[in-house]
């Protein structure tokens, strides 16, 4: 069976994948979501979030 993964991506990840404190997460993850023009109840993607930091996404779902 093969690995799932999941669609979006929450500050707490960004933390990770970036190595921030979990404040300066929230900052990029609020950034990406109004490049986006994303709603505050609306989530952002993996996809996306990997476009707007220009990372690529196999890296970005290897640190998740």
């Amino acid at each position: 069976m093969s690995k799932k993964y999941r669609l979006c991506i929450s500050a707490k990840d960004v933390a990770i994948i970036l190595d921030l404190s979990p404040r300066q997460a929230q900052r990029k993850y609020q950034q990406a979501k109004d490049a986006y023009g994303k709603s505050k109840h609306q989530p952002l993607t993996v996809r996306e979030f990997a476009a707007y930091y220009g990372l690529p996404l196999v890296d970005v779902i290897d640190r998740l």
